[in-house]
């Protein structure tokens, strides 16, 4: 009985299937987007540039300081842990390791870590 209703929700399924792939195949295309004219751009008029330019730095400004960006990285590193949290553990630990590394050696050798070395490279002892 188990078994039946099993072939009977699989069959219910690959109807389903069949039936979803057959009306994407057979819709018709999205119509393509046409460009509105020039006159519609407030931005091409006589001294719209200046008032277009001015209300571009002004979104920047606003969306800076809003801290919108931090909202937006949060939820991209929510994202990344949720789809491989050992891979983003992992890249956390090469990254603090490497900046741990980076600041010790700084401050052992008194050179920063792009700094080039000034002994021979190659030379084997």
């Amino acid at each position: 009985m188990q078994a039946d209703f099993a072939r009977r929700r699989i069959a219910q399924g690959l109807v389903a299937a069949m039936f979803a792939a057959s009306i994407v195949v057979a819709s018709p295309a999205a119509p393509k987007a046409q460009a509105a004219p020039g006159w519609v751009n407030p931005c091409n008029l006589p001294g719209g540039k200046t008032v277009c330019n001015k209300a571009k730095e002004g979104a920047k400004w606003a969306y800076d300081k809003s801290g919108a960006d931090y909202v937006v990285d949060r939820v991209n590193e929510t994202i990344d842990f949720a789809s491989d949290p050992l891979g983003y553990m992992e890249q956390k630990l090469r990254s603090g390791t490497k900046g741990m590394f980076s600041a010790f050696g700084e401050e052992l050798t008194g050179k920063k870590p792009s700094e080039p070395k000034k002994g021979k490279k190659g030379k084997e002892d």
